[in-house]
């Protein structure tokens, strides 16, 4: 028999590539024979990197960087088993978990070090470059991003504004030179974002997004005006023609950079990283797929990864079960998209406890299901 572990990340327990292991482990101590294809999913945020990476064999690549404040720090990128594919976050070099609490500071964070990343990877000769931007601490327009591939800023005194910019300098740009841009971008751009937002606006990035990135009521007019100026100034400059494209306002505005300026292709992460893992071409002749996330409600079938991962496998006439760390509300719609939903919790119980119990857990569970297997089958494996 052919099973398909493919989970996302239990946030805060286990990254998918351990939740999947667990289960496979959990699964062979029941039935040894069976084979276990393993697939750590994620869907295109934080773990995006190292699942696709792993699912496909291929390599990490650390590079020197800058964090969102402008500190020198390591970051990576992965290249995946083609040698041609690179996958990056942007959050491993401008995430918010690399910086604390008390340190956010909206007119100062930068994407200038996820730039630094992508120029890494474009230099060692990448042919297609998948970027994940969530997670980040900016709220910089992309500005920084561009600025570490080349582009060039002037203000109001024809003074190149320095390197690192931020969310409070975006005002000061009276001119823009991109020219070096053609030098440097040649592969093919995609962006992995589940985000819709605009840039600007009630729903846009500073109104929606800012607050958890340190933008304070009394910020956020000035940070709005800021990123309405930067979309201003691109589009006069004739790199854009719009900024009110779905995702434009991901990760502080960088989704609009990335669109408009470096015209990438802006996908949904679930799908995408599907698609890079050879999920269809591992599920055939499976006869379950088994996918997990940390907290399974109602809102994970609508278009989160375990209800994308059971629709790619019912479309090969595989049934999908979701393990979930916890499940939370009304199920009828979970039960009506899997063919079975279960919590791996063993009992109530304090978080903390449940969490660091998650492995055993899911060792448990892989187990459980394993047997019911042998039990419908009629024999062991």
């Amino acid at each position: 028999m052919k099973i398909v572990a493919a989970p996302d990340s239990f946030k805060g327990a286990l990254r998918s590539p351990e939740v999947a292991a667990a289960l496979a482990k959990g699964w062979k101590s029941v039935r040894a024979n069976d084979e276990i294809v393993v697939i750590p999913l994620a869907d295109g945020g934080e773990g995006t990197a190292e699942a696709l990476r792993l699912a496909t064999g291929g390599e990490s690549v650390t590079v020197a960087a800058h964090d969102a404040l402008m500190r020198p720090i390591s970051s990576e990128y992965s290249v995946l088993g083609d040698g041609e594919t690179v996958v990056m976050e942007m959050a491993t070099a401008a995430g918010i978990e690399l910086i604390g609490r008390d340190e956010l500071d909206p007119l100062a964070a930068t994407t200038y070090g996820a730039g630094e990343v992508l120029l890494s990877a474009l230099k060692r000769g990448a042919r297609k470059v998948v970027i994940g931007i969530g997670g980040s601490a900016t709220v910089d327009g992309g500005a920084g991003f561009l600025q570490a591939l080349g582009v060039k800023y002037f203000d109001a005194e024809d003074k190149l504004i320095p390197a690192g910019i931020g969310g409070g300098d975006l005002q000061r740009i009276r001119r823009i030179d991109a020219s070096a841009l053609a030098d440097v971008v040649r592969s093919v751009l995609v962006v992995a974002c589940d985000v819709t937002n605009p840039l600007l606006g009630e729903h846009g990035t500073v109104a929606v997004f800012g607050p958890q990135k340190g933008v304070t009521a009394e910020l956020k007019p000035v940070m709005e005006n800021n990123i309405r100026h930067w979309a201003g100034i691109v589009m006069r400059s004739g790199l854009a023609e719009c900024c009110d494209a779905p995702g434009d306002g991901a990760a502080g505005g960088l989704g609009f950079a990335l669109r408009s300026v470096l015209k990438a292709e802006i996908r949904s992460g679930a799908g995408l990283v599907l698609d890079l893992s050879g999920f269809d071409e591992a599920v055939r002749g499976a006869a379950l797929v088994v996918t997990g996330e940390g907290c399974s409600d109602e809102q994970t079938v609508y278009g989160k990864l375990c209800a994308v991962v059971a629709e790619r496998a019912e479309a090969a006439n595989v049934p999908t079960v979701l393990c979930a760390g916890a499940l939370r509300g009304d199920t009828a719609a979970l039960e009506k998209r899997f063919a079975g939903v279960f919590s791996i919790a063993a009992g109530p119980g304090p978080l903390d406890e449940a969490i660091a119990a998650t492995r055993t857990n899911l060792r448990r569970a892989g187990a459980n299901l394993a047997r019911l297997a042998s039990a419908f089958s009629g024999k062991k494996g």
